[in-house]
């Protein structure tokens, strides 16, 4: 039966050859009359809309969630800003549980076509991780807004504390997953190799960075139940930044030896700041924490006060050699980008949204340094980056809702692919 075509699968670039991504389309087959079409018409559209949805989807919970953080913890603050906060939280909230559903109807309908994906995109297999990043984002608001409101309570920390553990487990599983399928199959090689690789990496970071918050700004965090989080944290933080090292390293061979990625993927370079940026941030966070809790947590030899000083003066020192690291990572991806803008060869897609998360990392560090060092000049950075930051948040929003408006995104173009190559709907 004929079935009118559509694909949540954006136009994003993230095709590995640079070229537009349709492999997800369904064929028409065969004519019906027109009246049927239309009667089916709706309900096809959202069955295409489920059978194709990209983890892609997930950035925009992603983005808006770190937003709502940094809105918190920015060093300049006015009343309204927190009400801000709060209210890009459940806006998060809410995208996270429409996007979810729908990837729940995916892998019960269409299960088929997610493992297909994922195991023939790397980016799509490692944009697994934007699931649990944007889980770790609403993690971050229970702990540090919901628990401390004036009708949050302690049992609101035990909520965040039981669910970090619950994303702990999901992000190490998807984390080991990539490197599995990537060592076992022919997903990609090192020419084919796009920026979205260091994804599950910049998430167990994140796991990190949540973890800290959790147990530095909840509401009367338990010394007992805080240790074991700071330990786990400093764990993933390694895990995160000495596997983007080897990627950082297999991807400059692929630059060395291919050249830059087309310019619908320019974009997509800005993804290469996040391991850093996020490392930066999770070493001083954690730090703060140790610095909190060694001392009241009394036992062995490195619990103590002085050994909680030494953390975070150490967690500082590296997390500015880290930012140091972003910071080329930030001018390589602006150059590329406005080398493309300056040819006119920008063409908007989903892809853009990954423009933010890697920053905001680093407006994260910014914030911890401004606290660590009582800078004005890191203040300052902070601020001004969340402005760009938010700024681009709307930009990307009024891009996006437009194309979806005019049949760019959820309205997939006719495959050019046999139907026999691709999932069938029945």
């Amino acid at each position: 039966m004929a079935s009118a075509e559509s694909s949540s699968k954006p136009d994003s670039g993230f095709d590995q050859n640079g070229n537009e991504d349709t492999k997800h389309d369904i064929e028409r087959d065969g004519n019906k009359p027109e009246q049927t079409q239309e009667s089916t018409g709706i309900r096809d559209r959202l069955a295409a809309i489920v059978e194709d949805f990209s983890f892609l989807w997930f950035t925009l919970s992603m983005n808006t969630g770190i937003l709502s953080i940094l809105m918190h913890q920015l060093p300049y603050q006015f009343r309204g800003l927190g009400i801000l906060s709060t209210i890009m939280f459940v806006f998060n909230l809410a995208l996270f549980i429409l996007f979810f559903c729908i990837f729940l109807l995916r892998v019960a309908i269409y299960p088929k076509a997610l493992v297909k994906s994922c195991s023939n995109d790397l980016t799509e297999l490692a944009l697994t991780g934007a699931v649990p990043i944007a889980w770790f984002t609403l993690l971050s608001q229970v702990g540090i807004t919901v628990s401390t409101a004036s009708w949050g309570a302690h049992a609101f920390f035990l909520v965040a504390y039981v669910m970090w553990w619950i994303g702990t487990a999901v992000m190490l599983t998807i984390a080991t997953l990539v490197i599995v399928v990537i060592s076992k199959t022919d997903i990609t090689t090192t020419e084919k190799l796009t920026p979205g690789i260091v994804i599950p990496f910049v998430g167990t970071t994140t796991n990190a960075v949540v973890g800290a918050l959790i147990v530095n700004y909840s509401d009367d965090v338990n010394t007992r139940l805080a240790i074991p989080v700071i330990i786990v944290g400093y764990m993933l933080t390694g895990i995160g930044t000495f596997a983007a090292l080897i990627l950082y390293s297999a991807y400059f061979i692929r630059m060395t030896n291919i050249g830059l990625p087309p310019p619908a993927q320019r974009p997509g370079l800005v993804m290469l700041v996040g391991p850093c940026g996020q490392g930066s941030a999770a070493l001083q966070l954690l730090g703060t924490a140790a610095k909190m809790h060694f001392g009241k947590y009394g036992k062995g030899t490195i619990f103590t006060d002085t050994a909680g000083e030494i953390f975070s003066a150490a967690g500082t020192l590296l997390g500015l050699m880290l930012t140091g690291m972003s910071v080329l990572f930030t001018t390589l991806a602006v150059y590329c980008i406005l080398e493309t803008a300056f040819k006119r060869q920008c063409k908007y897609s989903l892809l853009w949204w990954s423009t933010i998360f890697p920053m905001a990392t680093v407006c994260t560090a910014f914030i911890s340094f401004a606290k660590d060092f009582d800078s004005p000049a890191f203040r300052v950075l902070a601020t001004g980056l969340f402005l760009i930051l938010l700024i681009d948040y709307f930009i990307n929003w009024g891009f996006t809702i437009r194309d979806i408006v005019q049949g760019k995104l959820l309205n997939g173009k006719r495959s050019p692919n046999p139907a026999a190559n691709r999932v069938k709907r029945h």
